[in-house]
């Protein structure tokens, strides 16, 4: 073999000098730590995109070349071509990225370091109010899929999970006497939550027509594949079309903001919630209780305790201070 080729292999195979053999190293070491596969999956998504950004504007020979300048210049790209938000989660796996290329001594700086996220917005939490719940509700016919999109919100209201979360509940997952769900959250942490009696009705009525499917999944498609949280995002999309809702966003995440809030105007606890939420810590939740206190000023107005007692009237016409 040629010495051209062999320094044309090695180079291939040299994660410092090669971005595609760094990024198939480091997407190795995230399933060996066992990482959550979407946490893997969303790494490789947003590795690509980024190897795509190097190829049409900042090519360069090897990984080593890469510095904080074109890290910095790929963000703006994706604060101006997609979204802050989306900029932020690219900061953060070129973080874990880089990061693990320096503890492998692959490279030996770290081209993130002073790279900081951007600023965003502070976005509006939207949810549905009951008179839209029971019109998306009342789309769901007595067929498979309508018995099927019935259970399937019902369990996103009422127990406030996570699009990837109902998607990878199995059969086993569902305590039918207990009337709970063991879910297994970001960072592949369980918890279990619990659910209402209206819930688990629409839950029996659909495991029973679920009854020939061999897939451990629970929520499976008209032809009994697995669910994938892009199809769930269609059929409460197609659901709420249905039902004439505008004006909200209409994704599977409203159902869960809906949940929280409803969960604490209803007199739930802020740690309560972040435990059923699988929040790491309280600030989404703090967010939430924010939103469900506007809601007790308006009951105050109506309700104020003061006023109750009548203890001061509204004169007509002008009186002189005594």
């Amino acid at each position: 073999m040629a010495a051209t080729e062999l320094v044309r292999i090695e180079t291939l195979n040299n994660p410092a000098q090669n971005l595609s053999a760094a990024v198939e190293c480091f997407l190795t070491y995230c399933r060996a730590k066992n990482l959550a596969e979407n946490t893997v999956v969303y790494y490789a998504y947003r590795l690509e995109a980024f190897r795509r950004y190097l190829e049409h504007s900042h090519p360069v020979s090897g990984t080593a070349e890469i510095g904080r300048a074109v890290i910095r210049d790929f963000v703006r790209s994706e604060i101006e071509t997609r979204s802050p938000s989306t900029a932020n989660h690219s900061v953060t796996t070129l973080r874990a990225f880089f990061g693990f290329l320096v503890r492998e001594a692959i490279l030996s700086e770290n081209p993130t370091t002073g790279v900081d996220k951007v600023r965003q917005k502070r976005q509006l939490i939207e949810t549905f109010s009951p008179n839209q719940l029971e019109a998306i509700m009342g789309t769901c016919g007595k067929d498979f899929a309508g018995v099927r999109d019935q259970a399937l919100m019902l369990v996103l209201v009422d127990c406030g999970l996570r699009a990837s979360e109902v998607c990878g509940l199995s059969v086993e997952d569902i305590d039918w006497k207990g009337r709970t769900i063991k879910v297994l959250g970001k960072g592949n942490i369980e918890r279990l939550v619990s659910y209402g009696e209206s819930t688990g009705l629409a839950l029996a009525r659909y495991n029973a027509r679920r009854f020939d499917v061999t897939t451990r999944a629970f929520f499976v498609s008209c032809y009994g594949d697995p669910l994938n949280r892009y199809r769930l995002r269609d059929i409460i999309l197609r659901r709420c079309k249905q039902a004439g809702i505008s004006g909200i966003r209409c994704s599977p995440h409203t159902f869960r903001h809906t949940f929280a809030v409803s969960y604490l105007r209803s007199g739930g606890d802020v740690f309560s919630l972040q435990k059923l939420l699988g929040h790491s810590d309280l600030t989404m939740t703090r967010r939430y209780c924010e939103l469900s206190q506007t809601d007790a000023l308006e009951r105050h107005r109506a309700y104020s305790p003061a006023d109750a007692l009548q203890l001061v009237k509204a004169r007509k016409g002008r009186k002189r201070i005594a």
